[in-house]
């Protein structure tokens, strides 16, 4: 399991990154912006703050989980999550500005 560690380290800091820029999207926003449909019902549930930061951890958590189960595609789990969530955090902060993906449109 210490093999892994700095993978989960660095899903971590990604899924700091995307968390902070979420909250700051949504603050600037609106929830109903948000594209992920079970984070954009925990936020208008429990605010633009506190939302993102509870689905956010629960992801981890899930992340987690499933890479124990799956221990033998772990690191591949591990950076493509992060990558995922390094991306999401880009959009959030800049890339909404510079371009909007076509599949977005039919949201």
């Amino acid at each position: 399991m210490k093999t892994f560690w700095p993978f989960l380290i660095a899903a971590s800091i990604a899924a700091a990154l995307d968390f902070v820029s979420t909250s700051r999207f949504m603050n600037e926003g609106n929830i109903i912006d948000e594209v992920h449909p079970i984070i954009r019902w925990i936020s208008f549930l429990l605010g633009p703050f506190w939302g993102p930061l509870v689905g956010k951890i629960g992801q981890l958590v899930f992340l987690t989980l499933f890479t124990i189960m799956f221990r033998k595609w772990a690191r591949v789990i591990f950076v493509i999550v992060t990558v995922i969530y390094l991306y999401a955090a880009w959009f959030n902060t800049w890339g909404i500005a510079l371009y909007t993906p076509r599949f977005f449109q039919f949201l």
